[in-house]
């Protein structure tokens, strides 16, 4: 059965699928189970701050429990997440030590001297942070958007949107997170456009506009509902994954999963979820996994790659190869950027003739019916988009090196052996300057040699470092080569 083509324009499509099975109610977009970080991106030694539909959320931890609540104090609404984690297994705001227990009821406040005026002060309504229900399930620490009476009720009636593991290598396999300054919709939106691969990512890998095929196949599995989202299938876009079987599926309110199943044994695994964090601001939480015979090239290439890594320090060993994705990721970036402007700005609406364009046509589908278009579940949220500088697209402190611990200890290791190089070039050029006035000139040429070295050595690093803080060049022209 395949999906219509309909000129589509955002939010509301001309047409939308009226030939297939459409089943459900509206979808609820804050009774949901929101993934919130891999438990490895989280410190349990103090509060994290973090965002989900617009709601600003302070993430913390006492004797293994997990608290999500408002990341607001009572008393004069700072930022609760600036606090820290009291021996007692309270949060203390850091503007006057107002202390909040695991469920948000306030146990302190010390400006108030007498016993029972500050019981009465902590008992009062006003004085309570909202709580909201969480959960670990596969590495991930959930949260549930609603804070009402029966919402700890209602969670339990639904589990979080997960993949059943498809192969024992999966749950060995890493999360990876990323903050990007676009939006819900066109993030998603894209997941469900692989065509775009060889096009887009020219350059990257053996993608290639040259070893593009078009797509066949494209159609919808079963029924689309509010609850279960949809699935899609399709086969091969470039000769590489020609012959391939491919589904692709959503389960709302941010589950994406696509499964390849190559000619060659191979079958690829991509996991992401699209987490709707502020206004023009998405986060990605995912994983990838090829599962390939173990005498293939890939595998071969793979083991290599695992020998050479092993010779760095744990933190590079895990942080390099995080830098790999950045290329691709960029280029999505300048690509989805572009288009949220272009939505902003236009009249013009979406044109999609092409039967690989059927992905995109399928969410807009579920938005239009079941989602209002938009994730329009809290005032403080929209899709609109803020015009960014070059340096804000295209930062990577704060879309993943801050978040990722590896890659922020790596850049703590490059700046210590950074200055650990500053100190031996001065050290070695004044025992330089020393020898060559009381020692032999060879002594002398050998210290300022190594103070040379030194000098190099923390330009190198300098370098080394750069490319965990943004896309853009630390020297020359400052723009990105996406291509």
């Amino acid at each position: 059965m395949s999906i219509m083509t309909v000129e589509v324009n955002q939010p509301n499509p001309s047409g939308d699928l009226e030939s297939q099975s459409v089943v459900g109610q509206q979808f609820n977009w804050l009774k949901q189970w929101y993934p919130v970080s891999p438990l490895t991106y989280l410190d349990s030694s103090c509060p994290t701050t973090i965002a989900v539909l617009g709601k600003k959320l302070v993430v913390w931890q006492y004797d293994g429990q997990w608290a999500v609540m408002d990341d607001v104090c009572p008393h004069k609404l700072t930022q609760l997440s600036l606090g820290k984690i009291q021996p007692n297994g309270t949060l203390a705001c850091r503007q006057h030590g107002w202390c909040f227990d695991l469920s948000g009821q306030c146990v302190k406040i010390p400006m108030i001297a007498d016993s029972d005026a500050q019981s009465s002060a902590c008992r009062n309504v006003r004085a309570q942070v909202n709580t909201y229900p969480t959960q670990v399930e596969h590495g991930l620490l959930w949260v549930w958007l609603d804070h009402s009476s029966a919402a700890w009720e209602e969670c339990q009636q639904k589990q979080p949107a997960m993949l059943s593991d498809p192969s024992p290598q999966w749950a060995k396999s890493d999360w990876y997170m990323v903050e990007v300054p676009v939006g819900y919709t066109v993030s998603i939106e894209s997941n469900f456009d692989p065509s775009h691969a060889q096009f887009l990512h020219e350059g990257v890998g053996a993608f290639s506009p040259a070893s593009a095929i078009p797509m066949d196949g494209f159609e919808l599995v079963g029924e689309i509902s509010a609850e279960g989202g949809f699935v899609l299938k399709h086969g091969g876009y470039n000769l590489s994954n020609q012959g391939m079987e491919a589904t692709r599926s959503f389960r709302p309110p941010c589950a994406t999963v696509a499964q390849y199943r190559l000619p060659t044994g191979a079958t690829q695994t991509f996991q992401i979820y699209f987490v709707p964090t502020a206004p023009g601001h998405c986060r990605y939480i995912g994983k990838f996994l090829i599962d390939a015979p173990a005498t293939s090239s890939f595998n071969l290439a793979q083991q290599a790659i695992k020998l050479f890594l092993a010779l760095l320090p744990r933190d590079l060993r895990i942080g390099l190869p995080h830098l790999m994705v950045y290329r691709i990721g960029d280029q999505d970036l300048a690509a989805m950027y572009a288009q949220t402007q272009n939505e902003a700005t236009t009249e013009r609406k979406f044109f999609l003739p092409s039967p690989a364009d059927q992905g995109i046509l399928a969410l807009k589908t579920w938005l239009n019916r079941f989602g209002g278009g938009t994730p329009a579940f809290n005032t403080l949220y929209s899709e609109r988009q803020e015009t960014l500088s070059d340096d804000q697209l295209y930062d990577r402190w704060h879309r993943h090196t801050k978040l990722c611990p590896d890659c922020r200890r790596a850049v703590e290791w490059m700046v210590k052996a950074q200055k650990v190089c500053q100190w031996v070039a001065i050290a070695a050029v004044v025992l330089g300057i020393i020898a060559l006035l009381l020692l032999p000139l060879q002594v002398g040429l050998g210290c300022l040699a190594i103070a040379l070295l030194s000098i190099l050595g923390q330009q190198q690093l300098v370098q080394l470092q750069r490319p965990f803080i943004s896309s853009l060049p630390l020297y020359g022209i400052p723009t990105v080569k996406l291509y």
